[in-house]
């Protein structure tokens, strides 16, 4: 049995002053798994992964997780306009362990070799790069942390299909290369179909249904999910 990265029991998280935020959440992603938590937007995905990355304060169950690498839906305000790519690359390991500092340059190839980017992104701004370059810049910060898990929020909505389907595959290549936990979190059902192996439904805050992904596409069980099935033209 594998390894579990992250579990989440009875998580719960409410916005002062309304009805709205995530219900008795339920969750577990293991080493090596892609997990999709999926649903319309204002759902609450977004909320959920900011709860499980400590982003949130007043959450409420058990939060047992790894070390996470956030990747952000915008990836040009999650990085500093002012730097230039190298630099903030050689941040994110003097943030996370100085003592790799001397391997900087080192670790700065590598992880540009394997976000497959061109050496050159190195000495250009984030607003002179396109937003597929941003991405895997962005995926790159995530990774030189050493994460035990990705957190991927919504990481290519903002991104054509074409520069999406590269994206998608990247993670797939990371996850299967690097033995990578990744919660992949969108409303973009082709995606997730794309990526993921198991999957979680959320609607208004609640897991209404889970399963692995071939299951959850041909056997949906709830309404909920049939009709975002439906919405999404999948057929069975």
């Amino acid at each position: 049995m594998s390894e579990i990265i992250c579990e989440l029991n009875n998580v719960n998280f409410t916005y002062r002053g309304t009805d709205k935020g995530v219900k008795d959440i339920n969750l577990v992603v293991s080493a090596g798994q892609c997990v999709g938590l999926l649903g319309e937007s204002g759902c609450g995905k977004s909320t959920l992964a900011k709860c499980i990355s400590g982003q949130q304060k007043g959450v409420l169950g058990d939060i047992k997780c790894g070390k996470i690498g956030y990747i952000f839906q915008d990836a040009y305000s999650s990085l500093n306009p002012s730097k230039k790519v190298g630099w903030l690359l050689k941040e994110v390991i003097r943030y996370n362990n100085k003592s790799e500092l001397s391997r900087a340059d080192e670790l700065i190839k590598k992880i540009i070799e394997e976000t497959e980017l061109d050496m050159s992104v190195l000495e250009h701004y984030p607003n002179e790069l396109s937003g597929g370059q941003r991405q895997r810049i962005a995926i790159a910060c995530a990774l030189l942390s050493n994460p035990d898990i990705l957190i991927a929020d919504e990481p290519v909505s903002a991104l054509d299909v074409t520069v999406q389907k590269q994206i998608v595959t990247l993670l797939k290549k990371l996850n299967l290369k690097k033995n990578l936990a990744i919660l992949f979190i969108s409303h973009d059902i082709k995606v997730v179909k794309e990526l993921c192996d198991y999957i979680y439904i959320l609607k208004d805050g609640v897991i209404v249904e889970e399963g692995d992904a071939k299951s959850i596409f041909e056997n949906a069980k709830s309404e909920y999910t049939a009709a975002l099935l439906d919405s999404s033209y999948l057929v069975k």
